[in-house]
Order: structure tokens, then C-alpha cells, then sequence
């Protein structure tokens, strides 16, 4: 009865095969890391470059103490 129960359990214990080989997986989450990361590189200094230019008034010189408001750190 106990070797006719352990027959059944090993029958029934498939293993799972992957679609693909293991590197494949690396290889393609790699290239999607790196294809996130080119578009996160590329937006880089945007904030800058779509500043809007301050007045005349408004420029300091550098270095100097006077600040006009405490939104500027």
C-alpha cells in the first residue's frame, strides 16, 4: 500500500520547464533596466531648462547675503 501511495506522489510531482533558458530572463530584464535608465538619463536637467528667466530686478549678484524671499535655496 505505502509503495503504491509513494508511486502516486512522484507521478503526480511535475516538474515545470521554463519557456526559456535562465539567461534569457537576465538578459531581457537587463536590457529593460538599461532602456529605463536611458530614459531617465534623458530628462536629465530639464527642471533647469524650463525655468523661467528671472527679471533684471530680481538677479543678485552671486555670493551676495540679500535674498529677496525663502523660496529660493
Amino acid at each position: 500500500m505505502s509503495a503504491h501511495v509513494l508511486s502516486l506522489a512522484a507521478a503526480e510531482e511535475a516538474t515545470r520547464e521554463l519557456p526559456m533558458p535562465l539567461i534569457a530572463f537576465f538578459l531581457i530584464t537587463f536590457a529593460l533596466f538599461v532602456l529605463l535608465l536611458g530614459i531617465t538619463w534623458s530628462f536629465r536637467n530639464t527642471a533647469y531648462k524650463v525655468q523661467a528667466p528671472r527679471p533684471q530686478s530680481e538677479q543678485r549678484a552671486p555670493g551676495s547675503a540679500v535674498q529677496r524671499d525663502g523660496s529660493h535655496h
